[in-house]
């Protein structure tokens, strides 16, 4: 939201009767110190004399919208700009909050009418162009970020954020003109030496990026993302031992380490093969949900869910088994693809991911009776012993390492007769690798072995692949098993 300006200091203190303006001035000072219960309190005395002191009603709003009361919010930025329908700053204010609300043609609007009233405030078109880039308006977004900067050549935010979309649109020579100018006006803005070396790391020019990183590491030595990236420029150079040092250093300032410096090390060989770290994993499903299944489906040719489906078919024909499951688990659910597949085969079906952008993408396909946030053992643990007649996972233990938890409790789960269906990555050695896609590969051996070890009966193992990388077939799995 925008700096709200308070009003010149009173004699507030001296009068008897302090006035809606007086009052709006003490609600100012203690707003822009975080006070919100004292700016709240001095707010509601002012619009107790004044109902329609637009100045209290925007400032109330703010409150509201920093203390998590976003839809109240709306409502007092609406009552201001009734009373007063010519300040920028409330228009500007509201669209933000509406963006933030995922109403973004609202938003629009709220940010036209802001720019229509102060033309020739940068801080409004940068606001629009914000809210057009997520849009994925990017010419667009880019025409309102450069208005901002010929409105005022020193905004280096103007600057840096054109930067963004033409580093978004891999136009990394324009986007690091830009960054150099951003820089050139503030030279220590952490986040633009950060993209600055993002486009020089691109570009091939990666001993002069590693220099940035470094300085934006001397600036911000607790961000973590500055030492990973270094990691990677480390890496690329040939230098093991530095990549490893600022990965560690990452783990180090973070040890949630959602940006899986940790996957990196196992990666590197500098550390033992485990299990990645959970935070790495829903960040990172988290980061994809919105474009999960175009990413997948249509560019990696993505059929996990339909090779599960018809290994199931066939190993329920070869055993002569029953093709409807009543009560069914899809572990690590993602967006509900499993569920479109086996949709008309099963009864009551529960979805479990530990990505809460996941689990709002396969609620909105409303194929799912329950779906839980939580990861697999979580989701297994809390389901009764023999209660589920269909176990299915379609290429999530390729971020699990060991096997064997998972399959022990899949196993308990299962009543008798009931299947497990899995796809997974392979490789043809022994046990698991972690392999350049940062993606666990299990060898057919090893799945093998680790089912049996799990007390369940292997009806089918094949090869397949469920995708292609690069334009190749990725080497998998597809298994189904069943409790006797």
């Amino acid at each position: 939201m925008s700096r709200h300006r308070p009003r010149a200091r009173s004699d507030e203190q001296s009068r008897t009767k302090r006035s809606p303006t007086d009052l709006y001035d003490a609600a100012s000072r203690h707003f822009l110190s975080k006070r919100y219960g004292p700016a709240e309190e001095r707010c509601c005395q002012a619009l107790a004399i004044d109902p329609t002191h637009a100045d209290s009603l925007h400032l109330l709003g703010l409150v509201h919208v920093h203390t998590d009361r976003l839809d109240s919010a709306v409502d007092l930025f609406a009552a201001a700009i009734k009373c007063n329908p010519n300040n920028p700053e409330v228009f500007v204010n509201l669209g933000e909050l509406l963006q933030h609300q995922n109403k973004l043609d609202d938003a629009r609007k709220s940010f036209d009418i802001a720019i229509k009233l102060a033309p020739n405030l940068a801080g409004g078109w940068i606001k629009l162009g914000n809210l057009l880039r997520i849009q994925r308006r990017y010419d667009e977004a880019l025409l309102s970020y450069q208005h901002a900067f010929a409105l005022d050549p020193n905004n280096a935010d103007a600057a840096a954020l054109s930067g963004g979309v033409l580093l978004e649109l891999c136009r990394y020579e324009e986007a690091l003109a830009k960054y150099e100018l951003a820089l050139a006006i503030s030279p220590d803005q952490v986040e633009a030496l950060c993209a600055k070396a993002d486009c020089l790391r691109n570009l091939g020019r990666l001993a002069e990026a590693a220099a940035i990183y470094r300085r934006a590491a001397e600036l911000d030595p607790g961000r973590v993302s500055v030492w990973r990236l270094l990691g990677k420029v480390y890496e690329q150079l040939g230098d093991r031992d530095s990549a490893i040092g600022a990965l560690r250093r990452a783990r180090q300032i973070d040890p949630s380490d959602p940006l899986g410096a940790s996957v990196e090390l196992m990666r590197l060989g500098a550390d033992e093969l485990s299990e990645m770290p959970r935070a790495y994993v829903r960040q990172l499903f988290d980061q994809y949900a919105a474009t999960f299944d175009t990413a997948l489906v249509e560019r990696l040719g993505y059929r996990g869910p339909a090779l599960l489906l018809e290994a199931v078919l066939s190993s329920c024909r070869a055993h002569q088994k029953p093709t409807n499951f009543k009560h069914a688990i899809d572990l690590g659910c993602g967006t509900g693809l499993v569920a479109v597949a086996f949709a008309h085969l099963v009864d009551q079906f529960v979805g479990v991911d530990i990505s809460p952008a996941m689990i709002e993408q396969a609620r909105a396909r409303g194929l799912y009776t329950r779906l839980e946030e939580a990861d697999m053992l979580e989701g297994l643990r809390t389901t009764p012993d023999s209660s589920v007649d269909l176990v299915v996972s379609a290429d999530v233990m390729i971020y699990v390492a060991d096997l064997s938890p998972v399959l022990k409790e899949a196993s308990r789960v299962l009543a008798s007769g009931g299947l497990l269906a899995l796809t997974l990555e392979r490789h043809d050695g022994d046990g698991f690798i972690l392999g350049d896609g940062r993606r666990y590969a299990h060898s057919a051996s090893y799945l093998r072995a680790s089912i049996e070890a799990a007390g369940l009966v292997v009806l089918q193992l094949e090869q397949h692949s469920s995708r292609h990388e690069r334009g190749v077939p990725v080497p998998g799995l597809v298994v189904v098993a069943e409790k006797s």
